[in-house]
């Protein structure tokens, strides 16, 4: 028996689509851990887990599996791994998600532009990248508000991390680079603020973009010039999707111009 599936491998055990296998992965509903090039594998055991007893683990390969997030390092990859000049690239120092968002960066700061041949939008690369899901982490220290927000998560096509306190937050940003940050107002004035200093100044994530989220439009000036933008509290799932979509969408907007 093999010790992994891929997302359609899985998918084929479970008599369920790729996308469902892959919403369950981004819920943390099974257990799964990601390639180098950004792939989800299941372990064996966590399929095992949700068959029927008695039924036999054997998958039929798909061979066009559903893509998941590469960085342009990984992207543009030959046979031999990772091109070694991506290693003084900014992109690849800060881990930039979207390497086209960091344009504006001269090239003499660490922005090498390797594989710009034509402008932004007419790069495989972008077009591959800018209509996948957004990524988003909700930060709140209402850990039952985080989890009736991660229970609808499967239905939503946004990729979702969730933490209720800063250290939770550092952790999680390891290994999960969001696109936004959904920072709840409750934590108050002071932890807010602290909390938007340490996402600002957080090499890993130079892009994210910081969301308030809070009853009143309301937050600590001091922090004002941090927050991106601001949705009502509480809201749906779908709200938050349509939020982040909208948003995500003005973003890109605002960076076209090469």
């Amino acid at each position: 028996m093999k010790s992994y599936y891929t997302t359609s491998e899985a998918a084929s055990l479970l008599s369920v689509s790729a996308d469902t296998v892959l919403k369950w992965v981004r819920a943390g509903k099974i257990r799964s851990y990601r390639t180098p090039g950004g792939h989800a594998r299941i372990p064996a055991e966590a399929v095992a887990a949700l068959l029927p007893t008695g039924t036999p683990a054997t998958a039929t390969a798909e061979e066009d599996e559903p893509e998941v997030f590469r960085y342009c390092w990984d992207y543009y990859a030959g046979p031999d791994g990772m091109r070694e000049d991506c290693r003084s690239c900014m992109a690849f120092k800060s881990q930039a998600r979207r390497c086209y968002e960091m344009r504006a960066i001269p090239e003499e700061f660490g922005h090498l532009r390797l594989f710009c041949q034509t402008r932004c939008e007419d790069c495989t690369f972008y077009k591959l990248t800018h209509d996948q899901e957004w990524s988003v982490l909700v930060v709140s220290r209402n850990r039952a508000w985080l989890e009736s927000i991660e229970a609808a998560a499967p239905q939503a096509d946004l990729g979702l991390a969730f933490a209720a306190s800063e250290y939770e937050c550092a952790v999680v940003v390891e290994s999960f680079r969001p696109d936004f940050v959904v920072l709840d107002a409750s934590f108050g004035k002071a932890r807010m603020r602290d909390i938007c200093r340490h996402l600002t100044e957080d090499d890993r994530i130079p892009f994210t973009r910081i969301i308030l989220t809070s009853r009143q439009a309301k937050w600590a000036k001091d922090c004002k010039q941090d927050i991106f933008g601001w949705i009502e509290k509480p809201f749906s799932i779908e709200r938050l999707q349509e939020f982040i979509s909208g948003v995500g969408a003005l973003a890109q907007r605002s960076g076209t111009a090469m």
